[in-house]
């Protein structure tokens, strides 16, 4: 079988923003400005590996506001035929949990933004086919994690995941504002309740939940690769959750 060549890439807060929301950018900055700013940052990344800002995918993922938009750990396969009818990527509207690509389908870089979250690559050596998904907290609950492995396919033995970097362990100071660990099969001994004479906070073990479920799909332990970075400990990624106390940490990365 023909070698086909598969990449990490991820952006930190020095490589800037990577979508146009805007309270990312100072005030007054218009639509078109920050769009052009998004695209300048990605192919200042991208074009390390050869290609073009125009190449990168990203599918767009429901949340608990929309969460009937699609079943839950919909798979889309990027198609040539797909590359082919958008000059720029980014103006193709899929709505899908997971994306993943064949060898049929060359020269593109699959990815999602996060900013806390963890995104799950997953590849089948054999048939070097690939897939990727945004998996947050919200998503780790319903199984998204294990949706992802069985979106690929294949034999475990021959499957090797890599987890970008992500808030590994979350600290809420009011565990009412915990809002998407709901599903106790998923939390029942990842979640660390302290309580005070003040307060009730929690703290939540991400990392723990995510990679039980790929244990859980028979992947082995060994060909399960974590980003050295957690994010709750590095200052070097955008992260919601700092950004409620240091404005500084407000925006998106974008790993792929």
């Amino acid at each position: 079988m023909e070698n086909i060549r598969i990449v990490n890439f991820e952006t930190t807060i020095k490589d800037g923003q990577m979508n146009t929301t805007p309270s990312f950018y100072p005030e007054g900055t218009s639509k078109e400005e920050r769009i052009d700013i998004m695209q300048q940052n990605k192919q200042h990344v991208i074009g390390h590996l050869g290609l073009s800002y125009k190449n990168i995918f990203i599918p767009i993922q429901k949340s608990s506001k929309n969460p009937d938009k699609y079943k839950d750990g919909k798979c889309y396969t990027l198609t040539p035929d797909d590359v082919a009818k958008y000059d720029d990527l980014y103006d193709f509207d899929v709505y899908a949990d997971i994306v993943k690509l064949t060898p049929k389908t060359r020269n593109i870089a699959l990815a999602f933004p996060a900013a806390d979250c963890a995104v799950l690559k997953a590849v089948n050596i054999k048939t070097n086919e690939v897939v990727l998904a945004h998996c947050g907290g919200e998503y780790i609950d319903r199984y998204l994690p294990m949706q992802t492995i069985d979106a690929l396919g294949g034999i475990e033995r021959n499957i090797r995941v890599y987890v970008s970097p992500f808030a590994q362990t979350l600290f809420y100071k009011d565990q009412a504002n915990l809002v998407w660990a709901n599903n106790p099969k998923v939390w029942f001994d990842c979640k660390e309740v302290i309580e005070t004479t003040e307060s009730t906070s929690v703290r939540v073990d991400v990392y723990k939940a995510l990679k039980r479920q790929l244990l859980d799909r028979k992947i082995s332990e060994e060909n399960i690769f974590f980003s050295p970075y957690d994010i709750s400990k590095s200052d070097l990624f955008y992260s919601n959750h700092k950004s409620k106390e240091d404005s500084t940490f407000a925006g998106t990365n974008l790993f792929g």
